[in-house]
This record gives structure tokens, sequence and C-alpha cells, in this order.
């Protein structure tokens, strides 16, 4: 199933995505789960999906007929990602930029911006099995929630957010 190209096509909308003034630079972004311990540099998004449902449910893209082998004519499926999209930034503890409280809450929302405005039909590529699907929807469902840890020395904070995200993708078979 496509869920590599639509994991490698939210990677690229966010990697090297300006951030905010003051944030350490452009955000760097990922597939592979965040190592808890790893403090970054700049603001860092790990994509990963959560779950996914197939159907060839006519009111998410799907068609009929069913094909009758590989590579022959049918009509389409769709496949609804549900997509975490963690974020995390190191900020230190006192920092005498007057901006500092609100500069998380702005790389969260470059983020959503980021997904929310991404085109409405985007054609992919599964790299593994090259089979193209096309992407839409993206980031019409956005959930999220944020969260402060100070780390152990003290003088940092990791702030993060889970951002759940849905990507509509539609192919043949």
């Amino acid at each position: 199933m496509p869920v590599a190209s639509c994991l490698t096509y939210v990677k690229g909308l966010l990697d090297g995505l300006p951030m905010p003034p003051g944030t350490g630079g452009n955000m760097a972004a990922y597939i592979l789960p965040p190592d808890p311990d790893e403090e970054t540099q700049v603001p860092t998004a790990y994509v990963w999906p959560s779950q996914w449902k197939e159907t060839r449910d006519p009111k998410t893209g799907g068609t009929v007929p069913r094909n009758t082998g590989w590579d022959t004519p049918s009509g389409t499926k769709s496949i609804v990602h549900t997509l975490d999209v963690y974020l995390t930034w190191f900020q230190p503890n006192e920092t005498p930029d007057p901006r500092s409280d609100s500069l998380f809450p702005g790389i969260v929302d470059a983020v959503c911006v980021a997904l929310r405005t991404a085109p409405t039909q985007v054609p992919v590529t599964d790299p593994y099995t090259g089979q193209p699907s096309t992407l839409v929807n993206i980031g019409e469902v956005i959930d999220g929630k944020t969260g402060l840890v100070a780390v152990s020395d003290e003088v940092w904070n990791r702030l993060d957010s889970l951002l759940t995200v849905t990507v509509w993708e539609i192919f043949r078979a």
C-alpha cells in the first residue's frame, strides 16, 4: 500500500520550512519517530503513520470495477491516512527574547499553515512499488496538543506538539 509516498510528500512539505525568527533556523523533517533524548538545534518534525483505512467507498474516492490483476483496468480505491506529526524544539529556560513565550506556538502555526495550504491534488509515486496515486485533502483535518518539559539540566525546555493530520490518497486497484 502506498504509505511511503504519503509520508515522503508530507515530510517534503515540512523539511526546510521557514520558522519564526529566534527559533534557530528552518525546520528539519524526518520520517523516523523522535529520539526522546535527542536535543535538536532547530525546530524538528517527525512524520509517522498512525493509522489508515483503505476502501472502495465512493464517499472517499473509490469506484468499481475491481481490477483482475496487476496493471489491468480497474476502478479506484482510497486510503484515508492519519499521520502523526511530532514537533520538537528546545528553548533556553531563561531567554531575553520578548517573544519567547510565543515562539513555539509560532512554530506550530507555521506547520499547520504549510499543511492546510498544500495543493489540493498532488500526483505522487510510491518509491518502492512505483505505484502512482494522488494525494488530496492534505491537512483538511488537523488535531493537536502540546507539551513542555524542563530537561535534566534545567537550562533548556523541551517543547513538543503532536499534530494528527489526515491525508486522502486515491489510486487504481
